[in-house]
């Protein structure tokens, strides 16, 4: 299988927040159940104000103690990134691709800081799910957009 070029632009990505905590309570004898659901997972996607700009994109990742969740590690995580589209990549299309790619580079972004950091701590490292960015949700209010701005345009 030989790969084809991906039509969203990564232009470039730090770090603005990165903190790991050591939990002191964490029972390595008993099993460990970080699940999906104790993790938050924020994306914020900033259009840009003209066509030619780039579009910054914020991803947090980020998971507080519980006493019913026995996590090696606390944390918090905040990447941004700012990307762009080729011009053949069909404009109708550019938001949806954004939305949903631009978190995911991100976020694996994330994953493997966290996965880094995390292994010069006291304890097994914590690997994050892999998870999509791709929801009917999404998908339907950028149809909406699309056809509410296809309606000014009749008028």
């Amino acid at each position: 299988m030989k790969p084809i070029i991906s039509q969203l632009l990564v232009k470039r990505y730090f770090v603005t927040d990165l903190l790991i905590q050591a939990n002191k309570s964490f029972d390595i004898s008993a099993p460990m159940n970080l699940g999906f659901d104790a993790l938050e997972i924020e994306s914020n996607v900033d259009v840009p104000p003209k066509e030619e700009d780039d579009w910054e994109v914020t991803l947090k990742v980020f998971h507080q103690g519980s006493e019913k969740i026995n996590s090696p590690y606390f944390f918090c995580i905040e990447v941004v990134g700012f990307f762009s589209v080729l011009e053949s990549y069909p404009k109708e299309n550019v938001e949806w691709l954004i939305r949903t790619n631009a978190p995911s580079v991100l976020y694996s972004t994330a994953r493997e800081v966290l996965r880094e950091a995390m292994a010069t701590g006291p304890f097994k490292a914590v690997l994050l799910p892999a998870v999509s960015f791709y929801t009917e949700e999404l998908k339907a209010m950028i149809h909406k957009s699309k056809d509410e701005s296809q309606g000014k345009d009749l008028k």
